[in-house]
């Protein structure tokens, strides 16, 4: 006998799947969008900082390099190392202001008006002060002999640092001349004969003081054992365009060579105000109101400096705009201090 058994069907219903309202999406999107933002802001926040940063580096580390290259400049005009203010000469003049004109200091209100410098290109003034100075360094190098009858002068050790064609100062504490060597025998003779054979060439062989040519029969003087070699040095220093559309500051002169020639020193440079104060004066005056530039014994000097010199683009102030700064200093010149 067969026993039927029923069985409950069990009915399964499937639960519809639960979505967000219209409301909790747009609430979700603009909790969203809220952080999105403050994470942007202070992204922008730490990047404009990042940028103000370096822009003032940059802008301070321009003013700290421009300032050292014046000041050592500054309060070393008319220096030499050979303790002695009587020097002369035996080059043939050649007009050029770098080369014939040897005044320790002198300065311009306006670069612009400054003869020789560049006229175009990287290293053309722009209108802002312009200060000259020459002095002398020390090369290390002492002479080993004289010959007083000939254009020699032989070192006591040998040397590279020397070529033919060079300018140099010869000196002892007596007195000390400027000439140009025409020849370099074996790394340690200087010759310095007349003529012409390089330019300018000097007017005489002797390095007498004054300069004088030699007496029929006579022979050149010769300089102490103790004597040894300086550089003459005689820059301009002024505000210049450089090649990537901005301002440097630059220097224009000669040191050994005897060609003058613009090198950009410092990137970032704007501008450039310069004043004078004179022995027994009570103020700093424009170059144009110098009495005397002998009197001259300290410089008052003012740089515009302005970011973006090194990396253009990179460095700005919070408002997006290259940051600038105005520093100024007051230098002395060491050989011109009252020291009564």
């Amino acid at each position: 006998m067969m026993t039927s058994k029923s069985y409950s069907q069990i009915s399964v219903h499937s639960r519809a799947v639960a979505g967000f309202t219209l409301v909790e999406l747009m609430i979700a999107l603009v909790l969203g969008l809220l952080v999105v933002a403050g994470v942007g802001s202070v992204f922008l926040a730490n990047q404009n900082a990042y940028r103000s940063n370096v822009a003032l580096g940059e802008v301070q580390e321009g003013a700290r390099t421009s300032f050292e290259f014046l000041a050592r400049e500054i309060r070393a005009a008319g220096a030499n190392p050979c303790g002695t203010a009587n020097v002369d000469s035996v080059l043939n003049a050649t007009g050029d202001p770098m080369l014939d004109n040897n005044t320790p200091i002198q300065g311009w209100d306006d670069a612009t008006t400054v003869a020789g410098l560049p006229s175009s290109g990287a290293g053309q003034p722009v209108a802002a002060g312009a200060i000259r100075l020459a002095s002398a360094r020390n090369t290390g190098l002492a002479i080993d002999s004289m010959d007083g009858p000939q254009a020699s002068v032989k070192l006591q050790n040998k040397t590279t640092a020397i070529d033919k064609g060079d300018v140099l100062m010869l000196c002892d504490v007596d007195k000390a001349t400027m000439f140009q060597v025409t020849n370099f025998n074996s790394k340690e003779t200087l010759v310095h004969n007349k003529g012409n054979s390089e330019k300018p060439g000097n007017q005489t062989k002797c390095l007498n003081h004054p300069v004088p040519q030699v007496p029929a029969g006579g022979s050149c003087n010769t300089f102490s054992p103790t004597s040894y070699l300086a550089l003459p040095t005689n820059y301009i220093w002024y505000i210049g365009a450089n090649d990537a559309g901005g301002r440097s500051l630059f220097r224009f002169g000669r040191g050994q060579s005897t060609t003058s020639a613009a090198a950009e020193m410092v990137r970032g440079v704007w501008g450039m105000t310069v004043r004078y104060h004179e022995q027994g004066g009570n103020a700093f005056v424009t170059a144009a109101n110098v009495g005397n530039w002998e009197n001259v014994d300290a410089v008052r000097f003012a740089l515009t400096v302005q970011s973006g010199g090194t990396q253009p683009g990179a460095a700005a102030g919070t408002d997006n705009q290259p940051l600038q700064r105005v520093f100024t200093s007051t230098v002395a010149l060491r050989n011109r201090l009252n020291v009564n």
